[in-house]
């Protein structure tokens, strides 16, 4: 009900827990002390109509009951987080494949995802002798890749980390475009 009528989830969690701790301080303040070598203590779940009963049940003797509720407010409040789009992951191993053929290029980046599969993209239009190889490959045979279908292979913020797991993707593609002389 609070969470529909625009409270926040801060707010809700922060009344919650003191108004918990002040029933369970009030609870406490108000019970004689008990002589703790006696005593035992079992927790259970918190039925009305059987925590009542247990309660009279057990009253004359040195067993102390704590109860807890099977409703808790993390099973209907959730706080999700938005999740990251995959063009923003940064420190990445990829792989793009060919729309027409079965080749695969494995790359990695540090920077925005986007930003690299961008410069693949791009690289087509200019005029140079260092072209990528999945712009020659486009060029060679006119083929064109999945750009909006990039899988993640692995995750890495480490530089060197990130380039070994690079060339173990590499030797795992069978059509990989990578030419590989490291």
């Amino acid at each position: 009900i609070l969470l529909n009528n625009g409270y926040p989830l801060k707010f809700i969690f922060d009344n919650i827990n003191q108004r918990l701790r002040h029933l369970l301080h009030d609870d406490f303040a108000n019970k004689p002390e008990i002589e703790k070598e006696n005593v035992s203590y079992f927790t259970v779940p918190f039925i009305p109509s059987l925590t009542n009963n247990m309660k009279n049940i057990i009253k004359d003797t040195d067993t102390v009951l704590s109860y807890f509720s099977l409703n808790k407010l993390n099973t209907i409040i959730k706080a999700y987080k938005d999740g990251i789009l995959k063009g923003s992951l940064t420190n990445v191993v990829y792989k793009i494949e060919c729309e027409n053929c079965d080749a695969i290029y494995v790359g990695q980046t540090n920077r925005k995802l986007s930003t690299r599969i961008n410069e693949h993209k791009k690289n087509i239009n200019k005029n140079t002798t260092n072209r990528f190889v999945i712009t020659e490959h486009r060029l060679n045979f006119n083929h064109e890749f999945k750009w909006d279908d990039v899988k993640i292979l692995d995750r890495e913020t480490f530089y060197y980390k990130r380039l070994i797991s690079e060339m173990i993707y590499i030797k795992r593609q069978h059509n990989g475009l990578n030419s590989q002389t490291d």
